[in-house]
């Protein structure tokens, strides 16, 4: 008997390391499986959260489940009207997308639910339940046992349907599928609606940067025009600097320039108000009125809110003599420049106060002429207040303007505009800055007129502070060569 003991005991003993063996090859099993599943979270957070662009989300979404989880799989976006989009992926290597009616979606309750947010858990389903999805579902798959469809939400917003599907020779979803199935879709939903966010914010930009880019400039017989136009915010590409310049039935052209202050959206916003008030009453008025306008439009701006803005407006009318006859208001703006034949650069007084600061403002009102190949330039503050140099800190300022505007005669109106924009930008050399907006108006130079030279040599004046050409004192004319 004690042999039989001792024996039956070297048996249980024997059986107690293989017991241990295969309890620790199942714990191994369970971690090496659970190590697979969060690397395949972490792949599916790495991919999904590397584009904002809807689309490629949509279509790295498909693909990631394909043979993880599925054999082939269907995402159905948030309805938009009556039809909605949808993308498949598999089996193996075939790709699709396409439309489908909101009725046919609704006629399969589980797929309607999950789109619209009312089945937080995924829900298995018989591919032949989803008849109505023949065109979009792949045929070779119908005939499986079973597919899953999971819902996409961030946040409690809808943000899809994941639709997952496996052949007939795969296992049926397991209970541990099927979790998994559910924190990918809290991954690829946060990811999906996030990127859906980003694609309406974008669509918003564009249509408001179309609605406030300056429109393009017209072609007047007598005229030319030129401008420049650099936003503050580059992404937004929506500036709180404003112009126009529209054709009078009588001839010439009606302008406005301005400065709202401020920048960035809020800025934009008004400048649009501003811009499009400003285009009405020059519809509704038979004549220009470059005060009476200021005065309507400070009006305007005072019922808008905190927000004062810069104007300069008026017109320009070609004379049977080949130059041009200008008069403007102002309402608080820098001077115009004047860049004469000769090289001189000449400042247009016209002072005034700003538009919407108080309820009853002073504006000024000139006019003045352009010869044959004289211009007038308008621009705003971002300009002259443009910091760079070799510092980083140093303002671009009048004299370097000044400078620059008379090293341009002879140019065409948009070739100055360009040009100026040009310099400012080398001088900005990358940095931030605030909005930069030109605009060029120029009285034709006569034909065969040859192009002006500015002094040379001895004979040449001295050049104002810091190397650069100096202005003249408000409405006075610098000696040629010496703005």
């Amino acid at each position: 008997m004690a042999d039989d003991g001792d024996g039956g005991g070297r048996g249980a003993w024997g059986r107690a390391p293989a017991r241990l063996s295969e309890l620790l090859g199942l714990v191994e099993a369970a971690l090496l499986d659970e190590r697979d599943k969060s690397a395949f979270l972490e792949e599916t957070t790495r991919r999904l959260g590397a584009s904002l662009h809807h689309g490629r989300t949509v279509r790295a979404l498909v693909e990631m489940v394909i043979p993880k989880l599925a054999d082939a799989s269907v995402v159905v976006l948030p309805v938009s009207g009556r039809r909605t989009h949808w993308h498949r992926a598999g089996p193996g290597d075939a790709r699709s997308a396409g439309e489908v009616d909101v009725e046919t979606l609704e006629r399969i309750p589980r797929v309607a639910d999950a789109l619209y947010g009312l089945q937080p858990r995924p829900a298995l389903i018989r591919p032949q339940e989803m008849a109505a999805l023949d065109d979009v579902l792949p045929g070779e798959l119908v005939r499986g046992e079973e597919a899953l469809v999971v819902q996409l939400a961030a946040g409690g917003v809808p943000a899809g349907v994941l639709i997952m599907l496996r052949g007939p020779e795969r296992a049926r979803f397991e209970d541990a599928d099927i979790e998994l199935a559910h924190r990918f879709a809290v991954r690829a939903g946060l990811a999906l609606a996030t990127a859906a966010l980003y694609s309406q914010q974008a669509h918003t930009i564009a249509v408001l940067q179309a609605s406030m880019a300056p429109e393009p400039l017209p072609v007047t017989d007598g005229l030319r025009l030129g401008a420049a136009y650099r936003p503050a915010g580059e992404a937004l590409r929506i500036s709180g600097d404003f112009y126009h310049v529209a054709p009078c039935p009588a001839g010439g052209v009606r302008f406005f320039f301005g400065d709202v202050s401020g920048k960035g959206a809020e800025a934009a916003v008004l400048a649009g108000h501003v811009r499009q008030s400003m285009r009405t009453l020059a519809m509704v008025k038979r004549g220009p009125d470059p005060l009476g306008d200021l005065q309507l439009l400070n009006d305007l701006v005072i019922s808008a809110g905190q927000r004062f803005t810069t104007l300069v407006t008026g017109s320009a009318r070609p004379r049977d003599d080949g130059s041009v006859q200008v008069e403007i208001a102002g309402g608080g703006h820098l001077s115009p420049l004047a860049l004469r034949g000769d090289g001189r650069v000449e400042e247009i007084v016209c002072e005034g106060m700003l538009v919407g600061a108080v309820p009853d403002p002073s504006f000024g009102c000139t006019e003045f002429r352009l010869e044959p190949g004289e211009l007038m330039l308008l621009y705003s503050d971002g300009l002259t207040e443009a910091r760079g140099g070799m510092s980083g800190r140093e303002i671009y300022g009048d004299e370097r303007l000044v400078a620059a505007l008379a090293g341009c005669v002879g140019m065409q109106a948009p070739s100055v505009a360009e040009r100026l924009e040009l310099l400012t930008t080398e001088w900005l050399a990358g940095r931030p800055h605030d909005d930069i907006s030109l605009l060029a108006l120029q009285a034709p130079p006569r034909r065969g007129s040859p192009p002006h030279r500015r002094p040379e040599g001895p004979d040449r004046q001295p050049e104002g502070p810091g190397g650069s050409a100096s202005i003249g004192e408000p409405g006075s004319i610098g000696e040629p060569g010496n703005p």
